[in-house]
């Protein structure tokens, strides 16, 4: 028995500041709240073809939170999303990393110090 990594169904991010997160999380991402009655979890919208949810859970961290799992998101514009993330309270952590035929690399860190990554493919040379 195994576990399929494309299977992932959700990404529950801790937080101690519930009002500064969702500012942080719309400001940076756009990722806004839906309404959802799941404890105390804020459930985030994500568009309908998205694999996974994503929710904010307040709560106290854990050590592990800012150095744990770090989830990564594609995007073509990771410089505006970086100056977005610094401009709401976030910083940068990481990059721009180039890494030779892969893309580039960077890490942010909102301001509960979780850890995301934004990644951009290298672009393929035209034919």
């Amino acid at each position: 028995m195994s576990v399929d990594p494309t299977r992932l169904c959700q990404i529950e991010i801790s937080v101690t500041d519930m009002p500064r997160a969702l500012a942080f999380y719309e400001g940076a991402f756009g990722w806004r709240p839906v309404p959802a009655e799941i404890h105390e979890y804020v459930v985030l919208e994500v568009p309908p073809d998205c694999a996974f949810g994503l929710a904010l859970v307040p709560g106290r961290l854990s050590s592990a939170s800012a150095g744990g799992v770090v989830p990564y998101f594609a995007t073509e514009t990771p410089e505006q999303i970086v100056s977005l993330v610094e401009q709401h309270g976030g910083r940068r952590r990481l990059g721009p990393l180039s890494l030779a035929g892969y893309g580039t690399v960077y890490q942010v860190e909102d301001p509960d110090g979780n850890r995301l990554g934004l990644y951009k493919g290298r672009a393929l040379p035209q034919r």
